[in-house]
């Protein structure tokens, strides 16, 4: 009985350790900073030519300020 004992507490404190360490960093990342949409689309249409390489947006973090502004692109489709 004290070998069931001995055992189970063995496991427990594994598991309990094992909670304890992710194997993630300690410092806290920084996250990326936000990108305004509004600027980026803008820039896009600025880049345009007929050799333009498109935007890679996957790692983009895109913030919608203007969402409100019905004129944010009136400056670009006149």
């Amino acid at each position: 009985m004290k070998l069931f004992t001995k055992l189970t507490a063995i496991c427990a404190m594994a598991l309990f350790m094992a909670g304890c360490f992710d194997g993630s960093n300690s410092r806290a990342e920084a996250p990326a900073p936000t990108v305004d949409f509004t600027a980026f689309v803008k820039t896009q249409f600025a880049r345009t030519s007929n050799d333009a390489e498109p935007a890679n947006v996957n790692e983009v973090d895109l913030s919608f300020n203007d969402q409100t502004n019905p004129q944010a692109y009136d400056d670009l489709l006149q």
